[in-house]
């Protein structure tokens, strides 16, 4: 067994080839599965899944960390084996008799657990941030689906709620881990910015089929006033979060989110500057104002500079004496 282990794990200078290997071998079963679906039996299908699942997922496991964070080679391996092994668990609940003929919302309740639970493993021991990007991702999943499951809720608004909740959720473990795990802290901003932009095309989608089918129904307010609000907020705290912490990933969910928001409100059925154009054209011009406005002139330089006598502790160039009168009694 050491032995073994010893084998699957990659030498460092050749940790990027092996990735890029992996990241084939993935994309190579994910075509496999698709044209062979129905040609093979279902335990082949979940073999070949979870074989090249737990390879891969061995071998970023065993991978050295560099300078305390995994390299980039290792965040490789370890998202191609989670892409795989979801598959092979929702293959593994079709076994077990899960019913694919509707949603199985049980099924993907419980593999989502899974899934969460081994990408926290990489996540905490190996200090890879992506992968509590995964497990953040894969929890809020399962929230959802164990709500469908349970109440069978069919209206978007509950998923909304579900998911604000969930981006709530994700700024609090953003605020906890911005001092130990900043990278995962950037993560979590990552999270709560995917979660945003789901509320908003949970209302973009039906707009975009009305706008470009020729028997679609464009028109009417594609998201309410007030998950506009969340969506534009999301979009706008994540820019100034990305720019504060250097992070790209954030400013990027930001436009995202923002894009979004214009998409939404622009095709609303109002043609006027009324309620949000008007507001954040207000907002942005004072915003501008504000940074450009007069600024008073700065107070003089000390006299002590000007006239030449630079007080002590600025001194460099000249040597400075210090007398010093001693009034301890004689010997």
């Amino acid at each position: 067994m050491p032995h073994l282990l010893e084998l699957l794990r990659p030498p460092a200078h050749r940790g990027p080839l092996i990735a890029a290997g992996a990241v084939l071998v993935t994309v190579g079963v994910a075509l496999e599965e698709i044209r062979l679906d129905d040609k093979l039996p279902l335990g082949v299908h979940l073999a070949i899944l979870l074989i090249a699942a737990t390879v891969i997922l061995a071998l970023g496991l065993q991978a050295r960390a560099e300078g305390g964070r995994p390299p980039a080679y290792q965040s490789a391996l370890l998202i191609s084996g989670l892409a795989l092994l979801a598959p092979a668990l929702l293959t593994f609940a079709d076994v077990l008799g899960a019913d694919f003929n509707a949603f199985p919302a049980g099924a993907v309740t419980w593999t989502s657990l899974v899934l969460a639970g081994v990408a926290l493993w990489p996540a905490v021991a190996k200090g890879s941030s992506v992968c509590a990007l995964i497990a953040a991702l894969a929890l809020a999943v399962a929230l959802m689906t164990f709500v469908n499951w349970v109440t069978g809720a069919d209206s978007v608004t509950t998923y909304r709620w579900l998911l604000a909740l969930v981006a709530l959720g994700y700024v609090v473990a953003l605020l906890l881990l911005r001092g130990p795990a900043p990278r995962h802290s950037q993560q979590m901003a990552n999270a709560a910015g995917l979660a945003v932009l789901a509320i908003a095309w949970t209302g973009l989608i039906n707009g975009i089929v009305g706008q470009l089918l020729p028997f679609g129904s464009p028109g009417g307010e594609l998201l309410p006033n007030g998950w506009e609000l969340v969506v534009f907020a999301g979009g706008c705290g994540l820019v100034a979060y990305g720019a504060v912490e250097g992070a790209p990933g954030p400013v990027y969910l930001g436009v995202a989110n923002l894009a979004s928001f214009v998409v939404a409100a622009g095709l609303s059925v109002d043609e006027t500057l009324l309620s949000w154009p008007l507001l954040i054209l207000a907002l942005g011009l004072g915003a501008m104002f504000t940074g450009l406005r007069p600024r008073s002139p700065l107070p003089p330089e000390p006299t002590a500079y000007t006239t030449g006598s630079v007080p002590l502790a600025s001194r460099t160039d000249e040597e400075t004496v210090l007398r010093v009168r001693d009034d301890s009694p004689p010997r």
